[in-house]
């Protein structure tokens, strides 16, 4: 039985990285830009584009007819990618409220 790729597998990815040329000082923003862009990707083609492209790419990967599941498993990735970019978004707009900005220095009074 063939393989699915593993996306989840750190120590993969990162060595496919390196062999696309990615630099290696470049392999942890790289990776940390994948963990959002592949749930950012996802959500904004929503459920009917990414059935639509899995469709498309079934005979050219020898896949079978299967459309009533991956219907149902496109629905529930779509939703997970909705749900991690919503975290996302709320976690990062909570770090940028707690975050102290710097003040600006006082200018002295003119009396």
């Amino acid at each position: 039985m063939t393989r699915r790729p593993d996306p989840f597998n750190q120590a993969k990815l990162e060595e496919a990285l390196l062999q696309t040329g990615c630099p290696e000082s470049s392999l942890s923003s790289t990776v940390s830009n994948y963990r959002l862009f592949v749930p950012l990707v996802l959500a904004e083609l929503g459920e009917d584009r990414v059935f639509e492209i899995v469709e498309q790419a079934r005979d050219r990967l020898g896949l079978g007819e299967q459309t009533s599941a991956w219907r149902s498993s496109v629905k529930y990735l779509v939703a997970w990618a909705e749900a991690a970019i919503e975290d996302y978004r709320a976690r990062h707009l909570n770090q940028l409220e707690e975050t102290p900005r710097p003040s600006e220095p006082e200018q002295p009074r003119l009396l």
